[in-house]
């Protein structure tokens, strides 16, 4: 069988991803792979599109397609979304129908699922028959085990290839047609204060109407008193590399202009909105090089505290992948507030409507000290990043002094010591079973206990 690999790494054959698709290779010689190394070669795509064309033209007549990438900031590499984008400027909708396809990644199991999930949701657009994919933590290929499944993997996709089962797709992206939002500058008389050091980042290009327009609109009603830059502004010369060297100091080894834009803008503001237009069911790939270039502040919220919004130009409310991605960066960033604005209205009326109505709610927000608490994206994510930092303090040694700093690590149930005695001394008692009968008759009452004596001090 003709296998094409499409290695979406920036760190091409050093890939971690990539040799588990070696992997492959050494076991099933029976097979042919040719292999592209497609993210480290974005800027050559941009300039000779011929490339992309001939690319396509083999993977149409390969049998298949495996697409190999680690998953950056629950998504693909920056690099590999620009591929992406590319491939459906030069090629359209429906241009790999009836091919097979599927996803190989690694990381460290935290957010894979909503990169599998945008892999799919672009493969079937692209006209792919999309076969479940295989997400792999990082540490896997060194157990017996773990390999064993990657192979069980491999052959039950190479099985489904060979015998052409029908795939049924996960989705059916036809939102409609967005209105052209015209906003009436002049009937938008009510202003709206804004949160107080309140920054607007925006992609914004001569091709995104609505978008210029809503944060146009947005700035116009809160009285001109919110920063706006656009980060196309903003020298970043490359995507995240991968290469972990910020980790030892958070000091990212490309020299642009990057870090110092970050640090300057982003961590001096109390109030964040990110806007952007929806391309390929996420934000523009050029967003995406924006959050993939913040992980030199490695696994530290450095934004905790400050408030989020979005303007998004697009149809989020049919996209609920990309929804859960920005409600978990709020959340993984420690921020205190989301609100999310988008042109999906009727009206132009109604979407500036809808934009002065999201400006209050910041403020609100804002004056309220409005936070919404830790949920599961921030304790289990935060639990993930604990363990995995705690066994590489080498590599990431500044999220390790602020993990110690913070005492992150104390929250290890093994390091609870009292708890741990509590429930032992509990286990011998329930292990009796006339004891163990008369505690379960009051086990309700005695569990909302303390929460009634704390009611009754009228706190």
């Amino acid at each position: 069988m003709k296998l094409i690999v499409i290695n979406g790494s920036p760190k091409a054959e050093n890939s971690i991803t990539l040799q588990h698709i070696r992997y492959f290779q050494q076991k099933h010689p029976e097979h042919s792979f040719e292999i592209f190394h497609i993210g480290k070669k974005t800027a050559l795509f941009e300039k000779q599109p011929y490339l992309i064309h001939n690319i396509a033209g083999k993977i149409k007549q390969a049998d298949a397609l495996i697409w190999s990438f680690p998953v950056y900031y629950a998504l693909i590499p920056s690099q590999h979304k620009r591929f992406i984008e590319l491939l459906f400027e030069q090629c359209g909708r429906d241009f790999f129908k009836g091919t097979y396809t599927t996803s190989f990644t690694t990381s460290i199991n935290f957010f894979d699922h909503t990169a599998h999930n945008y892999m799919q949701g672009i493969c079937e657009d692209l006209g792919f028959m999309y076969v479940d994919s295989f997400s792999a933590h990082m540490d896997d290929f060194f157990a017996a085990d773990e390999r064993k499944k990657m192979d069980t993997f491999f052959n039950w996709f190479i099985n489904i290839v060979n015998k052409k089962l029908p795939i049924p797709k996960k989705y059916n992206l036809h939102p409609g047609q967005l209105i052209s939002y015209t906003p009436d500058f002049n009937a938008a008389t009510d202003k709206h204060p804004a949160a107080s050091k309140t920054l607007l980042l925006t992609d914004e290009q001569e091709t995104d109407g609505n978008l210029s327009a809503m944060t146009q609109m947005f700035a116009h009603i809160t009285d001109g008193t919110v920063v706006v830059k656009n980060i196309h502004d903003v020298d970043i010369k490359h995507g995240c590399l991968g290469c972990c060297t910020c980790g030892y100091d958070n000091i990212c080894k490309q020299k642009d202009g990057y870090t110092r834009f970050y640090n300057d803008t982003l961590k001096t503001a109390d109030t964040i909105i990110i806007a952007g237009s929806i391309k390929d069911h996420y934000l523009s790939a050029h967003w995406k090089k924006f959050f993939d270039r913040s992980f030199f502040n490695g696994h530290v919220p450095v934004l905790k505290g400050k408030r989020l919004g979005f303007i998004i130009s697009g149809p989020l409310s049919h996209l609920q992948n990309l929804r859960e991605i920005l409600e978990a960066m709020s959340q993984m960033w420690h921020m205190k507030s989301l609100d999310i604005v988008t042109d999906e209205y009727a009206t132009s009326t109604k979407i500036t409507e809808q934009l002065g109505s999201f400006a209050q709610k910041l403020a609100i927000s804002e004056q309220t000290g409005l936070d919404f608490g830790a949920r599961f994206y921030q304790v289990g994510g935060g639990k993930i990043f604990r363990d995995f930092i705690f066994n590489m303090t080498a590599v990431f040694r500044a999220d390790h002094i602020f993990y110690k700093k913070m005492g992150m690590y104390h929250t290890f149930p093994q390091r609870q010591l009292k708890k741990r005695f509590r429930n032992a001394l509990f286990s011998l008692f329930v292990a009796i079973k006339p004891i163990r009968k008369k505690i379960h008759q009051k086990f309700i009452p005695e569990m909302v206990a303390p929460y009634i004596n704390v009611l009754k001090k009228k706190i």
